[in-house]
Order: structure tokens, then C-alpha cells, then sequence
């Protein structure tokens, strides 16, 4: 049995899953975590879909957590550069494998331009040369042949927060900006209100047929459910005989289905062609469908500790998203801009410079509790651990005394032992990705991107 899932189905997937971080009762986190190295740790182990793998084995490296807001994430597409010399795809609605090509491009301008047909060959004129065209379409047919469709320009704002080397943002916009916005989201506005439902920009020729010549006249007849799509006799290139090019006059409104016939006064014969059809409402009217971008962007800031809550001085090598984690000790779900992961020890006395080193093994002398250190706060005396199937989980107590396991160290006194400020196990975790290791410092911001794919 062939079955597919199709674009609608991915996109409308990624439109709930921006629907549900945006609903009032959900709350989505990034988390970091696992200072310990990978078995090669330039190479991260992969990770896998087992309960294992993305319940257990996260939370028991997590380390630190910060809430996701909606500005944080941004619907996004394959970026494919203009460049001239480039040969791009047209748009095509019935090519199976239109999604795996550069059917469109983000200029040098950040435009991003739809390619409603293509030449014959490389692309060389720049669509830039035009730029913001919020109706029509863009024609260089008499220079490479091809017609472009401007669909929106990146703001500034999307550019700089969203933009990479490999995705584009893009957004659809569901009501009037105003005067006041950014100018690229006016125009984007502008090409929504444009767009022209059911229009017909291209005609495919299926075959050119044989015997044509360019001084005969030809009627172009599109029959369908809509209504003034033309092709006027002019915009029918002929060469050696053969039709090479059929051009849109006018592309009509309101066809979901189109037949086209050619016929001419001269004793060609054999040429046959089809309309391609754009996505609903038209092109330019919501440039998620046009792109078909069932991709988000998730852009995520971590600044120094973020309020005492992330650790510094070490490393972290897996993150990944989780939806409504408790808070520690509870079943509210956590509302809190960041939190930790870790568990704490306060102890009394200062200990030996460099004694408490990030991932080593402590160890309880009442207990015989283990945990590893993620962070040892010396200002206050403060040591985060986390413990795992290695250590044990025996708990701490504020009886304990605790020394690196396995040396003759003096053992200092536990005055308080902490809890996380999340509960471990709770919550969904709904991506996960394993990393080379990133190094922290209190001075340093980290922009974590991630991609998901829907």
C-alpha cells in the first residue's frame, strides 16, 4: 500500500504546535544539561525515541531550564540564495518533488521572491533589479526567461533574530499592520491584499509539437471554472517548428481546474500544454503555504546565570524542549522565566582552593550518598550535583559531611541540602538534541537555535 503524509498535514502539525506554546496554560522550556562527556566527545551519541532515552537519561543530566515566549519562535523554510548562474525550479502543483527544490530565493535585500516560471536555463537577472512588487508578478522573460513572484522582505527584526545559513524566516499576517509598522510588514500586507485567488500565471508545455511557424496565428483557449485567464497570440514563441513558450496575457481569477487547447491557422499540429495552478487564496497570500513551511524556528537567549539559575564555569552538551514541567514538589506547572535542575549542598567552611572541581564524584559520610558536581558556588558555599544510575540516588542529608570520593580530603559539614526548582520527571519532553560540548562563563551569551521539523 503507498500512502503519503502531505505538506497540509506537516504544516497544519506545526501550526498546532505554535498554537499550543501560545495557549495560556502551557508553558514551554529550553533546557540544558549533561557536563559529562560523550563516550567520543566530538562526536555526540545519538539520541533516541525510548522512554529512556528522553524521560530518564534527560532529567537526570538536566542542569537548568528558561521559559520560551512567543517571540521566540518563527515558522520557517529552506533558505535558497538568488545567485545568479543559479537554474531554479518553477512553481509546479503537480510536481511530486517540487519541495525538494529552490523554487524560490531570499535576494541580497532579503526579499524572497517565488519563481512562477522558469527559463531555460541559468538565472542571471537579478529580481532584486525590480524589488517590492506587491501586485503582479515580476517578468524577465526578455532577458533569462524567468517570472518571479515577491512575496514579503524579512524585517529587521525576523533578519536578525531568526534568519540562518540554511532557513528563512516567514509568517503570515493576519490583519492590517498600520502605517506606524515596519515597512516590510506594509508590504507584505499589501501582496496579501493582492493576492488573486484561483489566478493563472503559467502554462506548461507538455509538448511543442512539430510543423508550428511564428507566422501563424494561435487561439489559446483556457476553459474552466474561472474566468479571464487569456493568452494573447503574441506571448506563443515559436522555434524551428516547434512551440517553446506559452505566456500568461492574463492571469484571471477564481480556477481550481483548467484545460487548454492550442490551435493555429498554420499546419502545426501535436502541441499540447496545462495551467499550473497557485496554492489557495493566491500566491503572496500566506507565504507559510507558498513556501510550504512546515519548519519553526526556535531562537533562545542565555544570558551569564540568567538570574542564578543556569550554570556557568561548566559545560552542557545536550538541550532540548519540555512542556509543562511542575514545579519541585508539586503538580502546578512551572511559570517561573528560568530554573534549575540541580540539587544543592550548603556547606560550612570554606574548602581547599580547587577542591570541589566541576564533574568530579562527592560522597556522603553518614549516607554514603554520590552525586556529581555541576557548580560549586564558593562565594556562598553552595555545590549543585546532580546524581545518576552511577552515583545512586541516595539522598543527602544536612547530617552528612561530604569530600570528593575516593581522596583523603577533609570532609566538610552539610548545613542545608536543596531541592531543584523542577520537579524531575514531570512534564513532556518534545525534542531533544545531543552537542558537542558548549562552554559557560558569567560574562557570556549563548543564542541557542533550533530547528523542528513538522
Amino acid at each position: 500500500m503507498a500512502a503519503i503524509v502531505t505538506q497540509n498535514f506537516r504544516l497544519r502539525a506545526a501550526k498546532q504546535f505554535v498554537a499550543d506554546i501560545e495557549a495560556a496554560a502551557n508553558n514551554y522550556y529550553l533546557f540544558v544539561g549533561r557536563s559529562s562527556a560523550w563516550t567520543d566527545d566530538s562526536t555526540p551519541d545519538a539520541p533516541f525515541d525510548n522512554t529512556y532515552s528522553h524521560t530518564t537519561d534527560v532529567w537526570q543530566n538536566m542542569t537548568s531550564l528558561k521559559k520560551l515566549a512567543t517571540t521566540d519562535l518563527q515558522f520557517a523554510a529552506p533558505r535558497y540564495q538568488w545567485i545568479s548562474g543559479t537554474t531554479y525550479a518553477e512553481y509546479d502543483d503537480r510536481d511530486a518533488t517540487l519541495e525538494s527544490k529552490k523554487f524560490y530565493v531570499i535576494t541580497d535585500n532579503n526579499h524572497i521572491m517565488l519563481c512562477i516560471k522558469a527559463g531555460p536555463g541559468a538565472s542571471t537577472t537579478n529580481p532584486d533589479n525590480t524589488g517590492v512588487t506587491v501586485a503582479g508578478v515580476i517578468d524577465n522573460t526578455a532577458s533569462d526567461g524567468y517570472i518571479w513572484k515577491y512575496l514579503y522582505t524579512l524585517s529587521t527584526t525576523a533578519a536578525n533574530k531568526f534568519l540562518t545559513s540554511a532557513f528563512i524566516p516567514t509568517e503570515d499576517i493576519a490583519s492590517d499592520p498600520g502605517a506606524a509598522s515596519a515597512q516590510a510588514l506594509q508590504d507584505q500586507w499589501a501582496v496579501k491584499q493582492a493576492a488573486i485567488d484561483g489566478a493563472i500565471y503559467n502554462i506548461k508545455l507538455i509538448s511543442g509539437g512539430t510543423g508550428y511557424s511564428a507566422s501563424d496565428n494561435f487561439t489559446i483557449t483556457i476553459n474552466g471554472d474561472g474566468t479571464g485567464a487569456t493568452v494573447a497570440d503574441a506571448n506563443v514563441i515559436v522555434a524551428g517548428g516547434v512551440i517553446t513558450n506559452i505566456l500568461v496575457s492574463n492571469p484571471g481569477s477564481g480556477y481550481t481546474k483548467a484545460k487548454v487547447t492550442i490551435a493555429s491557422d498554420g499546419s502545426g499540429s501535436g502541441a499540447t500544454a496545462r495551467a499550473i495552478m497557485g496554492p489557495r487564496e493566491g500566491y503572496g497570500y500566506d507565504p507559510r503555504q507558498d513556501l510550504r513551511a512546515h519548519y519553526i524556528t526556535i531562537n533562545q537567549s542565555l544570558t551569564g546565570d540568567e538570574n542564578d539559575t543556569f550554570i556557568t564555569g561548566n559545560e552542557f552538551r545536550q538541550l532540548g524542549l519540555v512542556r509543562n514541567p511542575f514545579n519541585y514538589g508539586t503538580t502546578t506547572v512551572a511559570s517561573a522565566g528560568s530554573l534549575r535542575a540541580t540539587y544543592s549542598l550548603t556547606l560550612s567552611g570554606p574548602p581547599a582552593a580547587g577542591e570541589f572541581t566541576n564533574d568530579s564524584v562527592i560522597v556522603g559520610s553518614s549516607t554514603g550518598a554520590k552525586g556529581i558536581i555541576d557548580d560549586y558556588d564558593a562565594t556562598n558555599g553552595i555545590l549543585y550535583y546532580h546524581q545518576n544510575e552511577t552515583t545512586g540516588f541516595t539522598a543527602f542529608t544536612a547530617s552528612d559531611n561530604v569530600k570528593i570520593d575516593g581522596t583523603s580530603n577533609t570532609a566538610r559539614n552539610v548545613t542545608a541540602v536543596g531541592n531543584p526548582g523542577v520537579e524531575h520527571d514531570s512534564g513532556e519532553v518534545v525534542f531533544l538534541e545531543n552537542r558537542t560540548a558548549v562552554n559557560r562563563a558569567d560574562d557570556q551569551i549563548e543564542t541557542v537555535k533550533l530547528v523542528l521539523e513538522f
